[in-house]
């Protein structure tokens, strides 16, 4: 079957490798075209030769939800020809066809704040720098368990730096105080600071529901208590994000 694909199907390919699973909405705005109908054509066109996988639910409620696409298997060959991709994530087109609803909803959810976050910046002319887990995979320097998002603000020459983690529903307690616990171990041992030379990056944290947020807010503020850490930690709800958007007011510092 011709594989053949134009530059604007090339870069889909690039934002699903980054992003892991999109939706076709989120296509279009990153993109940045006007089309629907084009855009159509070009998913469809890549799903017909097995370079997308897609998945649609024809049931009633559901099928006004926009289709979500992934990386299939033929677009590994494509994919392994253009500079910053790695065939040891590419493998994952192998696999991910058979991916979780929770993994599914967590990739489609971080493509959400990085469009949020462009939409801000261009707002408030601050410059954005998104990179994705796994645009990270590469960065060895960072906690083994990669954070969703590394993020940069640039406003008036004042950088603000961030990692984002998003909490899926159901975590278990024991994985929260886990990831605070590795954090505080990298940060302490100044592997960020040795190696960028740059301050350590606040982090953000998003929760599933109201009841994680107040855990997770009781157990870091006494963590911080008991490390006497200067790192700041910024809790937000799921959903507050998804009404309200990024704002100063979605966002709650944990305070000692």
């Amino acid at each position: 079957m011709d594989t053949t694909i134009t530059p604007k199907q090339l870069e889909i390919l690039i934002l699903i490798y980054r992003f892991r699973f999109l939706n076709r909405t989120q296509v279009q705005t990153l993109l940045n075209h006007k089309d629907p109908k084009r855009i159509n054509t070009w998913l469809k066109d890549l799903t017909d030769k097995n370079i997308l996988g897609r998945i649609y639910s024809t049931k009633i409620k559901e099928n006004t939800k926009p289709a979500i696409y992934y990386l299939a298997t033929k677009s590994r060959k494509i994919l392994l020809e253009q500079p910053n991709t790695h065939e040891k994530t590419l493998n994952r087109a192998y696999r991910d066809k058979n991916a979780s609803q929770k993994l599914i909803e967590h990739s489609v959810f971080t493509a959400s704040i990085y469009l949020l976050l462009k939409q801000q910046a261009k707002e408030t002319e601050t410059k954005l720098n998104f990179f994705t887990k796994t645009d990270l995979k590469t960065h060895y320097y960072l906690p083994y368990k990669r954070p969703d998002a590394y993020i940069a603000l640039e406003k008036d020459n004042q950088i603000k730096r961030y990692f984002l983690e998003i909490i899926d529903e159901g975590t278990p307690r024991f994985m929260i105080r886990k990831k605070i616990s590795q954090y505080i171990e990298y940060f302490d041992e100044e592997i960020w600071t040795n190696r960028t030379l740059h301050d350590n990056p606040s982090l953000l944290f998003i929760c599933p529901n109201h009841n994680t947020k107040v855990f997770l807010y009781k157990h870091i503020a006494q963590v911080l208590e008991e490390e006497t850490s200067d790192l700041q930690f910024f809790l937000s709800l799921k959903s507050d994000i998804q009404a309200e958007g990024i704002t100063a007011n979605t966002w709650k510092l944990v305070m000692e």
